[in-house]
Order: structure tokens, then sequence, then C-alpha cells
């Protein structure tokens, strides 16, 4: 298994351990649902607008690295 981490314009860092990039990123989409991410929005960027679970997810696709 390999770690895939997603960091976030605040800093905060999170990651998934997967076998390959699209099971890390289907992993990281499952975790950050809409809960998870107004309950991150409210504490790391207060204030400012929560974007959709859609543009969660495709920043998730576009930044999810493998860590080396």
């Amino acid at each position: 298994m390999d770690k895939y981490t997603f960091k976030c314009t605040c800093g905060d860092v999170m990651s998934v351990e997967a076998d390959s990039r699209e099971n890390a990123v289907m992993k990281m989409k499952e975790m950050m649902n809409a809960d998870a991410i107004a309950a991150h929005m409210q504490e790391k960027h207060a204030g400012d607008p929560v974007p959709s679970v859609e543009e969660t997810h495709a920043m998730i696709e576009q930044n999810l690295q493998k860590e080396e």
C-alpha cells in the first residue's frame, strides 16, 4: 500500500493509504463528503464560502499526490 496526501490551501494535510492513485482518490472522496467539507471549512476557513462536493472532489482529483 502506498500513502497519498492532499494538502488544502490552509496547509491541512489529509492522507489515505491505497494500492493505486485511483483507489486513493475514491477513498479521499468518500472521506470528504458534504458534512466533512462543512466541518473542515468551519474549523479552518471560517467565514469563507463552502465549496460544493463537486468542487472539492475536483480539487482532490487534481491535487492528490503519492508520497515518495
